[in-house]
């Protein structure tokens, strides 16, 4: 993410001063050092075709970056508030001096994007709602200090005992062959019959399975998905509705002057 930040601030700030470098020397070649402001004006780089959607489309992705990896690195919206910073100048920099004035176009709004930009939220509310639930022991640490676990003594609503709850055992007369180490070291540790490995699973019928207790788990990691998605959806259409789009007094005066402009309209009849 910082990575491609850096190579796109550095384009868009060299990519325009070196193609209007280029083109002032061919100018002044031609006009005998005789480079009017009109020309230098007229030598800029001119905005691309598709206007504004390079500009959208690094928005949005920036974006998609911070919202739906944010609990696997919680510094992006550090970097991105950097970068939006060093954006602004550099937008600012390259629209004022490297590209002749565009030509200006009305929009009710951003179009398209927004509805994109919805997209991404949704999908960022569940994918880090997952990210949560099954890749960090949140679910389990909870649901092992405030339940009751026989295998593994300890007071409600601690973590005594938690590393070893989480642990399974497997024997080392099941290593297939050729996957044991090559040195085991009994010189140093003995006879060693079984080890330990983070899971929740047991030995039966020669296999070794998932335990009841990870089905538990299971269960309740996707629950937590369900309710830690419905808790942001409903905190965020609550802050939709404390928080309109339009204030109130600007609705008031919009709906004042399309009435003075009917009632001019028709008294003009």
């Amino acid at each position: 993410m910082v990575g491609k930040q850096i190579y796109n601030n550095a384009k868009e700030l060299l990519l325009p001063v070196l193609c209007n470098w280029w083109r002032a020397r061919k100018a002044k070649k031609a006009q005998d050092d005789l480079y009017t402001r009109w020309e230098q004006d007229y030598d800029l780089g001119s905005m691309p075709d598709l206007g504004l959607f390079d500009e959208y489309l690094e928005m949005v992705i920036q974006y998609g970056f911070v919202t739906l990896f944010v609990a696997a690195f919680p510094l992006a919206p550090l970097f991105a508030l950097i970068n939006n910073i060093i954006e602004i100048r550099l937008d600012a920099y390259k629209f004022i001096s490297q590209w002749r004035r565009p030509m200006a176009e009305r929009a009710q709004d951003i179009g398209v994007w927004w509805g994109i930009l919805q997209a991404v939220t949704n999908v960022a509310v569940l994918t880090n709602g997952f990210i949560i639930a099954f890749t960090s022991d949140f679910v389990p640490k909870q649901v092992y200090k405030y339940t009751d676990d026989s295998t593994y003594v300890h007071e409600e609503g601690t973590l005594e005992n938690y590393i070893n709850s989480s642990l399974s055992v497997f024997y080392t007369k099941d290593f297939e062959q050729d996957t044991a180490p090559a040195n085991n070291k009994s010189d140093i540790f003995g006879s060693v019959t079984e080890c330990k490995y983070r899971d929740y699973r047991e030995y039966k019928d020669g296999a070794y399975k998932p335990t009841l207790h990870y089905w538990y788990i299971l269960a309740i990691r996707l629950a937590f998905v369900i309710v830690f998605e419905h808790a942001v959806f409903l905190f965020v259409n609550v802050i939709t509705f404390v928080i309109p789009d339009t204030p109130y007094e600007v609705k008031v005066q919009i709906l004042r002057e399309n009435y003075l402009a009917k009632e001019a309209l028709f008294s003009s009849k």
